[in-house]
């Protein structure tokens, strides 16, 4: 099973996906057996110099817009999602950076809409139950399901990594790269990087 991980500094949201939604809520209340790897909604790096990390420039240059990791008040956020990838790490779970905007973004899952907006929240989920199979959740909720997604998707070989010299995010493959890849025309789990 797959996880994903909304980091917030009051609360943390996780959700777990199989083929459909086995969990979501807080993740304090997270099972962790049987997670075979989990996605972090939170950089889990700093950029080596200036606001951004390479892999950050990539998702810039793909038009997916993002706050820069190396922000003053993105460090809190990325300290607790680095405490988080080092616990499940410890238990051996695989640990992702993802940023479940550019999934929305790559996959067609209403990115125009606002997440935050009731309307917008179920313009999302509807798009989402495309992938997932789910019911109602918060809009924290449905970043972790979006983020565990994108783990299943990298680890059955429709993701990439936009990797840098400071970090490196996965991403789904586009849709034009996903039906290449079902008919074994290109390389699966592609690394991307020198920007």
């Amino acid at each position: 099973m797959y996880c994903g991980i909304d980091v917030g500094l009051k609360r943390c949201h996780a959700a777990v996906i199989s083929d459909r939604l086995e969990f979501s809520g807080l993740f304090e209340e997270l099972r962790l057996d049987n997670i075979m790897a989990a996605g972090i909604d939170a950089p889990l790096s700093f950029p080596s110099r200036g606001s951004f990390r390479e892999c950050e420039k990539l998702l810039l240059k793909m038009g997916i817009r993002l706050f820069p990791s190396g922000a003053p008040f993105f460090r809190k956020i990325a300290i607790r999602g680095m405490e988080i990838a080092e616990e499940l790490r410890n238990i051996g779970i695989r640990v992702y950076e993802v940023y479940p905007y550019a999934t929305r973004v790559i996959l067609n899952i209403a990115p125009r809409a606002k997440k935050r907006k009731k309307e917008g929240l179920m313009e999302i989920l509807g798009s989402l139950s495309r992938w997932v199979e789910i019911d109602a959740v918060s809009h924290d909720e449905a970043d972790a399901i979006i983020a565990a997604l994108t783990v299943k998707m990298y680890e059955e070989g429709k993701g990439v990594m936009l990797k840098g010299s400071d970090g490196e995010i996965i991403v789904p493959m586009d849709p034009t790269q996903l039906r290449l890849s079902s008919d074994g025309k290109i390389n699966n789990r592609r690394e991307y990087g020198n920007v």
